[in-house]
């Protein structure tokens, strides 16, 4: 987004509303405001993970490559609009500080690694497409099931720890930042009162004379 409106030309005098102006609209919309809100973003990035994986569309998604790949765009897109609001630098609607930011990261965790843990205590494989792999192989469909299910348990939180330290960083980079302007605000308010001051003295010293 940053980008985009990097590059992309402002409107002309005579155009009210070029692509910039429009992409900016959008990100500061109320549909941006509801889609990045964690009401909205939380619930989705649960909902996502249970009602593809342990519904009969999981299933049907695996039997073809478009349903394949259609799945991995979908869990990119939900990915996106649920990291976007936490750790984001795009212009956008108003983000919560960075303790709720860290809150709702850690929101997702417990269900994400409850999945991991449901994998490996499944009795049999979630889909019938791999469920009696070729011979050849030497694959057991549900000892490689359990065995993804215990990957998902281990490992899913490492991005989620990246995240918070990403997310640390630019908390100490924000409060840098205004540390930066509260320096230069007592700066020149101390040499307005010294200005203020000399001319008070100015003052004194014209009514003597």
């Amino acid at each position: 987004m940053t980008l985009a409106l990097r590059a992309l030309p402002v409107a002309g005098r005579g155009n009210r509303k070029g692509p910039r102006e429009v992409l900016l609209m959008l990100l500061h919309s109320r549909y941006m405001k509801i889609v990045t809100h964690p009401a909205f973003t939380i619930p989705l990035f649960i909902a996502s993970l249970y009602a593809l994986y342990f519904t009969p569309a999981f299933d049907f998604l695996m039997e073809s490559k478009p349903g394949h790949l259609g799945m991995m765009v979908h869990f990119l897109a939900v990915g996106l609009v649920f990291f976007w609001p936490i750790m984001g630098i795009d212009p956008g609607p108003h983000r919560p500080g960075y303790v709720m930011r860290m809150l709702e990261l850690f929101a997702g965790m417990p269900f994400h690694a409850f999945f991991g843990i449901a994998l490996m205590m499944a009795s049999q494989p979630m889909i019938g497409t791999y469920a009696n792999p070729p011979a050849s192989l030497g694959i057991d469909a549900l000892s490689d099931q359990h065995a993804a299910g215990g990957i998902a348990w281990a490992f899913s939180e490492i991005p989620s720890v990246l995240v918070l330290i990403a997310l640390v960083f630019q908390w100490y980079r924000s409060e840098q930042r205004v540390a930066r302007r509260a320096d230069r605000a007592a700066d020149r308010d101390g040499d307005k009162e010294l200005e203020a001051y000399n001319a008070y003295l100015a003052s004194l010293q014209a009514r003597g004379r």
